[in-house]
């Protein structure tokens, strides 16, 4: 899969996919696991740091790409999900998972 994004749309999908992995790790379903809520949520949960307005931006740079399924209402992402080719890229980029993620979001901090 030859994708190229941005270093915020990087960011973020590593961000999803690490708390994706977290809560398959604590016994939570694939479909539940995948639901990240609206860019509102994903803000305030994963990114508080970032505006609200970078964030869903970004969600609309991934779900774009393909590696996320969003719908949107009143003109945000309304809900979210880690797409099946966002988990494969992901994947594929990291072959240990959780400490490559981590290791690779260490860099933006």
């Amino acid at each position: 899969m030859d994708i190229s994004l941005t270093k915020d749309s990087e960011k973020l999908i590593c961000v999803i996919y690490k708390s994706y992995l977290e809560k398959r790790k604590s016994g939570i379903s694939k479909p539940k696991a995948s639901h990240l809520g609206s860019s509102h949520e994903i803000h305030s949960n994963l990114l508080p740091q970032w505006s609200f307005e970078d964030v869903d931006d970004t969600c609309r740079e991934l779900s774009l790409a393909g590696l996320l399924n969003c719908l949107f209402a009143d003109n945000i992402a309304y809900h979210v999900t880690i797409s099946d080719d966002g988990i494969i890229y992901m994947e594929n980029r990291f072959k240990n998972g959780l400490k490559d993620i981590a290791a690779f979001l260490s860099n933006f901090i």
